[in-house]
């Protein structure tokens, strides 16, 4: 195995137009924009207290994600999915990351959640490993549904910091349409549709890394295929949140238009929308997406 570091920066196309495979995240500012958005949100949403709650646990990784990350991760560009939980099963550096981030977070949040974080803290290094590793394979039901919140956000929060020099690494020729992020393997948030390189353009937002990642438009996100497609819009036919379905697997993914609305975050306006999941699933769709601020809320 070789350090990212070690490995030889990829060539890319200079061309301001070229098309993207995969866009890195900038950590700090996308944390730091991210917890002002749900602080938006939280404005007459019925979901106040948790949008608040989960701005507060992001504010905390907004700052931590300006600090030293420790040792960096043993990583190989050349293997498919480098930074999945398959070949960094054995990464123990990123509990360091939850130790700081939960004693960050205990003064912030409410009495009753400051004695679910004090429970976790009295977990071992084992246990903590463990649980994450079950997170990352998406066994959500083996993990107590109360921590997983706080597991997720410092597994985020390391593996998005190296997840930038990892990419400059890899292959982009070599990434093909995938479901799962191509750097770590984790499911999507939600899809983007960004006014960069070019206008119209979808990307798949990671839930575990941040990375975003190219996906053809018109085609399931789960299954690939693009016979089936519908886009759905409960209010207005250009809303910025609006919601593909695919009638082959009977699945749904949110596409957030960054062209029509700037401020959208993936994991924030996801949360918010809410309403548009329960319709869709009274209409017999599941999603496809993780949100890593509901994973207390998954089923296995």
């Amino acid at each position: 195995m070789s350090n990212a570091s070690d490995i030889p920066v990829m060539p890319i196309d200079p061309s301001p137009l070229a098309l993207k495979p995969v866009l890195p995240a900038k950590p700090a500012a996308l944390y730091s924009h991210r917890a002002k958005r749900l602080q938006t949100l939280a404005e007459d949403s019925p979901l106040a207290d948790y949008l608040k709650l989960c701005s507060s646990l992001v504010g905390v990784q907004a700052k931590l994600a300006e600090t030293d990350m420790g040792p960096a991760p043993e990583l190989n560009a050349a293997l498919e999915q480098p930074m999945s939980v398959a070949n960094t099963h054995d990464n123990r550096y990123w509990l360091a990351q939850l130790q700081t981030l939960l004693s960050e977070a205990l003064p912030l949040v409410p009495a009753n959640v400051a004695e679910i974080i004090r429970e976790l803290m009295q977990q071992s290094p084992d246990q903590w490993a463990e649980w994450g590793n079950s997170l990352r394979q998406g066994k959500f039901s083996d993990v107590p549904a109360q921590y997983s919140l706080f597991i997720w956000a410092a597994m985020s929060l390391y593996w998005s910091h190296w997840a930038p020099a990892l990419i400059s690494r890899m292959d982009a020729n070599a990434i093909k349409q995938e479901s799962l992020c191509p750097v770590c393997g984790s499911h999507p948030v939600a899809s983007m549709v960004r006014e960069e390189p070019r206008e119209g353009l979808r990307y798949l937002h990671c839930s575990l890394c941040e990375t975003e990642w190219h996906y053809v438009r018109a085609h399931c996100t789960a299954c690939n295929q693009s016979e089936s497609m519908e886009l759905w819009s409960f209010e207005d036919h250009q809303a910025a949140v609006r919601i593909e379905t695919c009638d082959d697997c009977n699945g749904y993914t949110k596409m957030l238009f960054v062209t029509k609305s700037p401020q959208l975050d993936a994991v924030a306006d996801d949360l918010a929308s809410l309403g548009l999941d329960a319709q869709l699933s009274e209409k017999g769709y599941s999603a496809t997406t993780v949100n890593p601020l509901l994973l207390a809320h998954e089923a296995d």
